[in-house]
């Protein structure tokens, strides 16, 4: 089947990817569907790290220890959490370039709303649009596919790695997984 963690962590993103192009061809990204996506990562990050450590232990002659499938767990949800971030930002950027535009625009507005009654409040001007300028370079910046695309790479390692320690516990614990 799989001869290494790194083609468990590739056929895993591949399958996020045709995931996230359906939802995208559909045209449901918004709403409901940004929930969803993330639970999809999860559990592909899950099958990804346990059929990594399955992989792995097929592969070696003797019995794994803990700490070789932890090993093996951990590498595995790198490189799918590396893979879905160049995957991330390239569909941000590339195939979906209005989401966030789309996901700024209510912040943009309130940003605009609270500026618009500081200088019916007698706020100076210079003051409203320093402060104006910063708020919407902040929305700006927090939502982007950069900022996205690091925030799916860190999160997807350190829950794998906590994933990668509960199954080669749970598979050392309840040999029945193996």
């Amino acid at each position: 089947m799989f001869k290494n963690p790194f083609q468990v962590a590739v056929s895993f993103a591949v399958v996020a990817l045709v995931i996230k192009l359906t939802i995208f061809t559909l045209g449901m990204q918004h709403g409901d569907m940004e929930n969803y996506i993330f639970f999809i990562y999860l559990f592909l990050l899950l099958l990804a790290i346990l059929y990594g450590i399955k992989t792995n232990q097929a592969n070696q002659e003797n019995a794994t220890t803990f700490g070789d499938d932890f090993r093996t767990g951990a590498r595995t949800a790198s490189f799918f959490a590396i893979i879905m971030f160049a995957i991330t930002f390239m569909y941000y950027s590339n195939i979906d370039p209005d989401f966030f535009p789309t996901k700024q625009q209510p912040y943009i507005d309130a940003i605009l709303d609270m500026a618009e009654e500081k200088l019916q409040e007698g706020t100076p001007k210079k003051d409203v649009i320093k402060g104006l300028s910063e708020s919407i370079s902040k929305v700006k910046q927090q939502l982007s596919p950069y900022a996205h695309s690091m925030l799916t790479l860190f999160g997807l390692v350190f829950i794998g790695v906590f994933n990668a320690a509960v199954l080669a516990f749970m598979m050392k614990k309840f040999p029945t997984l193996k």
